[in-house]
């Protein structure tokens, strides 16, 4: 093995071992701010992860690769739906910082389709025990740990916004490990978890998404479980069924709230669609144009919780057709996981808005590619 590819080795476990982690250094100019409030959605953000992509790549480069034509191309096409529906946008720099993330993300999708590197078990596996053992000693503790160098946010019990979960008076934290929210570490740890197909990391997984409760994920795991394991499954929904009718039924009362935020954000999605059907608003500008929409001082600041309705606003059509185009590939290969990716995807956007959402989303675009065992 030569020099460089002892090398490329070398950066892609960092890669892959560093994947679910968010340090970074946020830029706020103009674009990025509404009502004078930073959104990070919209800020420029220089990721370690970034950095690590980029001298993978380069390296892998240098050697004179056989690039995936089809996976190049593909990505080409999607890239080219997301930058036609800057035209006319109001905040272009909001959406450059998109196609930038995407560009990146996608670039290492198009290295995984083409190097398709052995090895790579490991290093997932690791940052899913690393994400699950921060999670649980963060639901033990009912705070931050400190990991501030991997991009832990520092919060505790108290934290004003703080997720949480009420089981009958009594207060639990629901962990976010390096993620910004409980939902998006549920899903990762779900869709890898998938790709992986390894006893151990099934198990310590379904801990941490149980404690995340992201009923979402929860859904999708249980319907997995039933699928293939229908007695583990009863044995396990009969021990904690008392704890999941009380995160399910506070949908209905004291999280009500929750499903009234998401309906005003899918209205509000369907009317700047139908402002512009064919390219949408513009990347990443859905809250950008919300703002013009939905008024008032408790305006909800997010993006819509589809990622298809997302789409459809921001892009377009034509926008959703790259998508799609995307993402059929893992299909055929990694049936599951995209099944899982689009359900988790009903109810929210974190695959198309936040690092490791698109960063997970390219990985297994990457995957869908070859279809032998991971190692």
């Amino acid at each position: 093995m030569s020099k460089l590819a002892r090398i490329e080795r070398v950066f892609l476990f960092l890669t892959l071992l560093f994947l679910p982690t968010q340090l970074g250094r946020h830029f706020w100019p103009d674009f990025s701010h509404i009502y004078s409030l930073k959104i990070d959605y919209l800020a420029p953000t220089l990721y370690f992860w970034d950095l690590l992509v980029v001298l993978l790549i380069l390296v892998w480069l240098w050697q004179k690769p056989k690039i995936n034509k089809p996976a190049f191309n593909l990505l080409l096409f999607f890239l080219l739906t997301q930058v036609l529906s800057l035209i006319g946008a109001n905040n272009i720099g909001a959406g450059l910082v998109r196609l930038e993330q995407y560009i990146t993300a996608g670039l290492f999708g198009v290295y995984i389709a083409s190097a398709k590197p052995k090895n790579i078990f490991l290093p997932l596996s690791l940052g899913i025990m690393g994400e699950s053992v921060l999670a649980i000693a963060q639901f033990i503790k009912g705070g931050t740990i400190g990991l501030w160098i991997l991009g832990e946010r520092t919060f505790t019990m108290t934290t004003p916004g703080i997720a949480k979960f009420n089981f009958y008076g009594l207060e639990f934290l629901r962990p976010y490990g390096t993620f910004p929210h409980p939902n998006v570490l549920a899903g990762y740890l779900l869709v890898l978890s998938l790709i992986l197909r390894q006893r151990l990391v099934f198990i310590v997984s379904g801990l941490t998404i149980f404690l995340t409760m992201s009923r979402v994920a929860i859904l999708a795991g249980a319907f997995l479980l039933l699928r293939k394991k229908l007695v583990i499954f009863l044995i396990i929904a009969g021990l904690l069924s008392p704890i999941l009718f009380t995160r399910f039924s506070s949908l209905f009362s004291y999280d009500e709230l929750t499903l009234l935020r998401r309906e005003e954000l899918s209205v509000s999605s369907w009317q700047l669609f139908l402002k512009n059907p064919v390219l949408g608003v513009g990347l990443n500008n859905f809250i950008s144009a919300q703002e013009d929409l939905v008024a008032g001082p408790s305006r909800f600041l997010q993006p819509v919780h589809n990622i298809f309705l997302l789409a459809l606003s921001e892009t377009g059509l034509i926008g959703l057709i790259g998508l799609i185009g995307l993402i059929s590939p893992i299909g055929f290969a990694r049936r599951y996981a995209l099944l899982t990716i689009l359900f988790l995807g009903l109810f929210d956007h974190y695959f198309l808005t936040l690092p490791q959402g698109y960063r997970l989303l390219f990985l297994v675009w990457g995957l869908s590619f070859t279809t032998r065992k991971l190692e």
